[in-house]
């Protein structure tokens, strides 16, 4: 019976059993999933990494966009772009092959990296909104107010402090909760070794109050006062058109009067009688 049977059913007989082939074809699946998977991200790594460096060419190429506010746009740009250079390709490696799969050492610099550029990327937003807010608040003293000078010194004050909330509590081992004599942030889960980034409450509450919550506030302050700004401006400029719009009527009005009116000669006839004079 057994040799009679057909060659899907003794598949599955030899899948249930365990044998070599059922074990071929899974690994197979397994290799088709994470081509796929790699192609993907691979995909986004370059889509973000190439749109970002395309921004900042177009910003340093053309000499009309080389203005104070697009600095901060650069800056905006590099921040992402260092994401996908330094950031996304080990994370990506960490997805593909579930573990660490390269040095130990390079996972606290991987992970400062990490928390560096998302960082800078947040502080960047919060100069961007601060900009955009002088600019609609005082449009006529904002070159006076946000020199170039000034861009620089801001750009230079977010990264310097997205490199202090980063790079120095990683790197001084702050941010552990306790010491450890193995690598930093390396943790063994059986013979496989991982990258983690176990950080203790302090550290925690500081940082995501330094690169998080407060730019966020400040940005949202930011934003709520330049919509209000913008209504007022609206309302003002409405206002005056309606105004020029009920002068411009007025004396359109005042002129046919003038016109029509039997006793009174117009500009016209006024100025023919006194030529035949």
């Amino acid at each position: 019976q057994s040799c009679r049977a057909s060659p899907a059913a003794r598949l599955l007989m030899e899948g249930a059993l365990g044998s070599p082939n059922a074990s071929v074809l899974g690994e197979r699946s397994l290799l088709v999933g994470s081509s796929w998977l790699a192609a993907f991200l691979c995909f986004i790594i370059l889509l973000t990494t190439a749109g970002n460096f395309l921004l900042i060419l177009l910003i340093v190429s053309q000499r009309s966009l080389r203005n104070t506010s697009n600095y901060f746009l650069v800056s905006l740009f590099m921040s992402d772009l260092m994401v996908g250079l330094v950031v996304m390709p080990p994370a990506m490696l960490n997805q593909l092959y579930g573990r660490w799969v390269l040095r130990g050492d390079f996972c606290s610099l991987w992970y400062a990296f990490d928390v560096m550029c998302c960082s800078a990327s947040i502080l960047n937003l919060c100069v961007i909104s601060l900009d955009r807010y002088l600019l609609i608040i005082s449009p006529l003293k904002y070159k006076l107010r946000m020199t170039s000078c000034r861009a620089l010194w801001l750009i230079l004050a977010a990264w310097t402090l997205a490199a202090l909330a980063s790079f120095l509590p990683i790197k001084m081992g702050w941010h552990k909760l306790e010491f450890e004599v193995r690598s930093p942030n390396i943790t063994s889960r059986g013979d496989e070794e991982q990258c983690r980034l176990v950080v203790s409450l302090p550290y925690a509450l500081v940082a995501s109050c330094l690169t998080f919550f407060l730019p966020s506030a400040a940005i949202s302050f930011t934003y709520c006062r330049i919509l209000l700004a913008a209504r007022k401006q609206a309302v003002q400029v409405a206002s005056l058109t309606s105004n020029v719009a009920t002068a411009t009527s007025d004396e359109v009005t005042a002129q046919v009067r003038e016109q029509n009116s039997p006793g009174v000669p117009s500009r016209r006839t006024a100025g023919r009688a006194g030529k035949r004079f």
